[in-house]
């Protein structure tokens, strides 16, 4: 005597990956919007830091505690042979000269270099290949980024009218300059404005921060 079989039907099946479809749609979702938090978690922790190391370096430098930079080393052709230590020695005008303003920057620059670095290496967390710390950049920016770039004149004169600064001091920092004058730069967060467009941040947490080296 045969047995019959019944096996699922072909509406039970759809159904079946129906469901499947959804659920698979929503773990994508919910997975994506993780991993985007959790890059912009990292993101925003090493724009702190990069912060925070430029604090540490400028009170030591700007009150004269040290003249040379012990973690920022001059910037010649490439991190690798950035052997001579910044110098921020005022009375010395050969040294205002060899060890000038963009050597100071640039040498943050190489601190944080995924490539050949001595520092810690801080990648972009929205691009695993790059550098997250990037120098003195004006236009294609990327989402991640932390940008370390001189003053502008207009920003100078902001700065002006809120007494942050002095009319005596430099209205235009240069990087390759080192007069005894102050030299004023920004360290800012690259985010996304309402468009989708990668832009400094201008408000919140990720506000620009201001810094001058004496």
């Amino acid at each position: 005597m045969k047995t019959l079989q019944k096996g699922f039907s072909l509406v039970e099946l759809l159904v079946v990956v129906a469901i499947i479809g959804v659920l698979a749609g929503v773990g994508i979702v919910g997975y994506q919007g993780y991993t985007d938090s959790a890059k912009q978690r990292v993101a925003v922790a090493n724009f702190n830091s990069v912060k925070r190391f430029a604090e540490t370096e400028l009170t030591l430098l700007n009150n004269n505690i040290q003249t040379k930079s012990a973690a920022i080393n001059a910037y010649l052709t490439s991190c690798k042979l950035s052997v001579v230590p910044y110098d921020n020695a005022p009375s010395s005008s050969a040294l205002k000269t060899t060890n000038n303003f963009g050597k100071f920057l640039n040498g943050i620059g190489c601190y944080f270099d995924v490539t050949d670095g001595y520092g810690s290496a801080f990648k972009n967390p929205y691009d695993g290949q790059a550098s997250q710390v990037v120098i003195n950049k004006t236009s294609g920016f990327k989402l991640g980024e932390i940008n370390i770039r001189l003053i502008t004149a207009a920003e100078h004169t902001a700065k002006l009218a809120a007494k942050v600064v002095v009319p005596a001091e430099s209205t235009a920092s240069t990087l390759t300059t080192e007069d005894g004058t102050k030299r004023h730069f920004l360290i800012t967060y690259i985010t996304e404005n309402a468009s989708g467009v990668a832009v400094e941040a201008t408000d919140g947490e990720l506000k620009g921060q201001y810094f001058f080296l004496n």
